[in-house]
């Protein structure tokens, strides 16, 4: 085994390696799903755009905001930061399976 690949990914096995991709690949397809739905709507992720109702009136959505787009933003470049270890993960693993 390689010690390189040991250092990088801290797994012995492909299967940990698959694991680790895994994991790693749904919390990236996480961030950028909320990331991408942030910045389209400019609205914050706990508060929907929909018109709710409290007592006996209507109570209006906030405004579309760049500060909430730019957040947006964020969480894309952070899902991405999570595409790197899976995609060393998944080719430990199959460098491994290989040879």
């Amino acid at each position: 085994m390689s010690y390189r690949a040991v250092t990088l990914a801290g797994a012995d096995s492909p299967s940990e390696h698959l694991q680790l991709a895994a994991f790693t690949a749904m919390a990236a397809v996480v961030f950028i799903w909320l990331g991408r739905r942030q910045r389209r709507t400019g609205r914050s992720l706990l508060a929907p755009n929909e018109t709710m109702r409290a007592g006996d009136r209507l109570i209006q959505p906030p405004p579309p905001s760049r500060g909430y787009r730019t957040a947006g933003c964020v969480w894309i470049g952070v899902g991405g930061v999570f595409v790197l270890p899976a995609v060393f993960n998944a080719v430990a693993a199959i460098h491994e399976l290989i040879g």
